[in-house]
Parts: C-alpha cells; sequence; structure tokens
C-alpha cells in the first residue's frame, strides 16, 4: 500500500520492489481488492492515470488478477475513496478542521475563530463540533472517516494523547484529549505537535533529508527537526519547542514562566505590537509587510528585527544539526521576503562563518496553505499506512448522534 500510495505502479514493477513471486503478488493484491484497498486501471496510456481525481471513480475498475495479453500493463494504485480522514488543527486564533482522502488530497476545510479563552468545555466542545460537522461532510461525499489527527501548541504527550502545559491554551492543561475524543467519536484519535505535523506535511511534499521547518504563528514559534526523513521528537516527545528559547534573560516575561523568549520577540503578535509601539497604528501582519514592500522605514526596522531575533537563535540549531535547509512555514511566513535576508545576515555572522553557512544554507518559504492541519492528516495516514491503525474494517461514515454545526467549504471556498 506504501508503495501505491505517491504513484500507480505495474505488477511488475511491484513484484521487484517487494520480492514477491507473481503468484504471491497476485494473491495480495486480490486481498486488497476485496477489501477495497486497490484499483487497476486498464487504460494505462491514460496520461491522466498517474493521478486520477477523486471525483472521478469512473476511471477506476476492480482489481483484476492478470492483464489481458497484448496490452500495455495495466496500472495499481491506492483506492483514494477507500477512506478519509480529519486533520485539525489548534491554534491561539483558528480551529481547522479539513476532510483528506487517502491520497491526501484535500476534500473540503472549514476554518473557525477559536474560543480558547472561553473554559475547558467550551473549547473542547468548539472542538468536538467541528470534528463532527466534518464527518457529517465526510459521509456525505461518500467516505467513511477511519482517523482523525490533532495538531496542537506544545509541550504535549503525543504517545499518551494528552497535552500537557501549552502556553497558548491555558484552559486545557494537562488534558488526556486522545482518549476524550476517542470516546466521543468511536474513531482512532492520534495528537501531534503542530510542528511536527507541519513538518511532516512538507516532508510529503518534498525531498529533504535534513532540515528544519520553522513554525511561525501568530502566538508561538516551533520548530519540525527532520533527520533522514524521519521527524524527530525527542526522547520524550517535547523536542521543537523553538520559540521557548531564551535570548534575554531580562527580556518581556513569557507565558511559560522565562524571559525574553523569541517567540516574544518574533511571532506574529510580536512583530504587530513592536510595529505599534513605533507607530501607533495597530495593523496586522500582512499590511506591515505591505508597508514594508513599500519602503517604510518602521515596518523595515521592525521585521528586520524579529528575522535577527530567529537567525541568532537558529544560528544554534545549525551549529547542532548541519541542516541542508531552513523552511518558514505558517502565518508568519508571509514576511519571509523581510525575515529571510534578516536570518542569512545573523547566520554569517554566527554559525561557523568560516563554513558560509549563512550564505550557502538553503532557506526558503513553505508554499502549503495548510502546513498543520494537512500535517495532522498526514501523520494519521502514516500510521494507517504503516499498519498502526486499522483501515480494513468499515467504519460508519456517520453516527447517529452526531449533528450538524454549519457547512464545510470545498479547498479555497
Amino acid at each position: 500500500m506504501a508503495l501505491l500510495r505517491t504513484r500507480a505502479l505495474g505488477r511488475a514493477d511491484l513484484s521487484r520492489a517487494l520480492g514477491l513471486s507473481k503468484t504471491a503478488l497476485g494473491d495480495l493484491i486480490a486481498d486488497l481488492g476485496a477489501e477495497g484497498l486497490v484499483v487497476e486501471n486498464s487504460v494505462a496510456e491514460n496520461p491522466s492515470a498517474e493521478n486520477p481525481s477523486a471525483e472521478n471513480p469512473s476511471a477506476e475498475n476492480p482489481v483484476s488478477l492478470s492483464a489481458p495479453r497484448g496490452r500495455r500493463p495495466a496500472l495499481l494504485r491506492v483506492n483514494a475513496r477507500r477512506a478519509a480522514v480529519i486533520g485539525v488543527e489548534l491554534s491561539a486564533t483558528v480551529f481547522e478542521y479539513g476532510i483528506y482522502d487517502l491520497t491526501s488530497t484535500l476534500l473540503c476545510v472549514e476554518r473557525l475563530p477559536s474560543r480558547r479563552t472561553e473554559g475547558e468545555a467550551r473549547v473542547y466542545s468548539q472542538l468536538l463540533g467541528g470534528i463532527r460537522t466534518a464527518l457529517e461532510r465526510a459521509g456525505k461525499l461518500g467516505y467513511p472517516v477511519a482517523a482523525v489527527g490533532v495538531a496542537a501548541p506544545g509541550p504535549l504527550d503525543a504517545q499518551a494523547g494528552a497535552l500537557l502545559m501549552p502556553p497558548a491554551f491555558p484552559e486545557l492543561h494537562r488534558l488526556r484529549l486522545r482518549s476524550r475524543l476517542e470516546g466521543d467519536l468511536g474513531l482512532p484519535v492520534r495528537l501531534e505537535h503542530n510542528s511536527a505535523a507541519a513538518a511532516t506535511a512538507f516532508l510529503r511534499q518534498h525531498d529533504g533529508e535534513n532540515f528544519v521547518y520553522l513554525l511561525l504563528l501568530e502566538q508561538g514559534i516551533g520548530a519540525g527537526l527532520v533527520m533522514d526523513r524521519r521527524v524527530y521528537r525527542g526522547a520524550h516527545g517535547y523536542a521543537g519547542e523553538f520559540g521557548h528559547v531564551s535570548l534575554d534573560v531580562n527580556g518581556p516575561p513569557c507565558p511559560c514562566g522565562n524571559r525574553g523568549c523569541l517567540e516574544r520577540l518574533a511571532d506574529v503578535d510580536a512583530i504587530c505590537q513592536a510595529y505599534a509601539g513605533r507607530t501607533q497604528a495597530d495593523l496586522t501582519l500582512t499590511r506591515i509587510v505591505e508597508r514594508a514592500g513599500q519602503g517604510e522605514a518602521a515596518a523595515l526596522e521592525v521585521l528586520e528585527g524579529a528575522g535577527r531575533a530567529i537567525g541568532l537563535a537558529a544560528a544554534a540549531l545549525v551549529n547542532l544539526l548541519d541542516p541542508s535547509m531552513l523552511v518558514l512555514g505558517g502565518p508568519g511566513a508571509r514576511a519571509s521576503p523581510f525575515l529571510i535576508p534578516a536570518i542569512r545576515r545573523e547566520l554569517q555572522g554566527r554559525a561557523y562563518p568560516y563554513l558560509g553557512w549563512g550564505e550557502h544554507l538553503e532557506i526558503r518559504a513553505c508554499t502549503l496553505p495548510n502546513p498543520v492541519g494537512r500535517g495532522a492528516a498526514e501523520c494519521v495516514l502514516n500510521a494507517l499506512y504503516r499498519g498502526d491503525l486499522p483501515l480494513t474494517q468499515p467504519r460508519p461514515a456517520i453516527r447517529p448522534e452526531l449533528t450538524h454545526t454549519g457547512p464545510l467549504n470545498p479547498p479555497g471556498g
């Protein structure tokens, strides 16, 4: 299944890749076909066969055990319509609920303002209601939901499925989110750190072996660490709290209890507050970036300062991990044209300058529109393809007690 996840393959290619005889492979394909997990396209020369639309099931035929002689080999692929997963992002400002098929295609998405300050009961009710709406929409689209992935700010314990003490969610400290959701939904749930989720989504789309994904949020900065194409989570699963690197012991207090943390100097809120302090103008990051593009000195200085702070903290990561690439993602990545030059200048002077890392290290912006929510979905899809979560047993697309709380929108809607 994992081999067919990214592209369609003929039986001969699969046999070589798996080291199976023709008979053994035929038995395996028959089993997967009986479960509806694999389909075989009999028109291999069709250019669209490499990437069929999830909305075009007519292009797929039931699995056959042999291809007719004289024709080009048929291609096997994952049946994208067999199931879907729900990817959820919990952030300080927005809760996002996306439905993804088995090929990671986004089917529809909804983003709602976060109610994180209204108490545990209301926050959990909003989370549960959004997932239930997504379940209902998936059912209407004809997709049974196999699992739910939730990405949240840390620190959290992904293995136990519990939020620990994330500063962005003081109302949810010590909440065992996974077990509670599984009990209410009747579905497997996985909890992931938001920066690790974003790195997982980027890893799915790119060939990088070793890189650091810097997630720049409205409130917070995280780091997804990828080593040899694996997300590194640390001994206890707490890796990635990059925003709480202290750059100034006498700096502004942080909700984590420290002072001068990176995120208090360079997350989106910090940038907007710094700009307001200079100009008395309360602007969004988008407007600040626009003014910087017009050459306004205050906007340029504020973005330069944020970039220098990120670069100063990133120098330690570069010296320690020797990554091939730094990736800026999340809402703060809108300022990348101004942040990246400042980051590079800091690295040139602090990250082994005689090796030229500041000049040669690739620094780029992530173009995925929703890396955290997509990454939450990718995490459960990875678990499904590894066999850590069941996919062979059909699950209901909608439970009787589910109530509709509002429409989900198709991508871009």
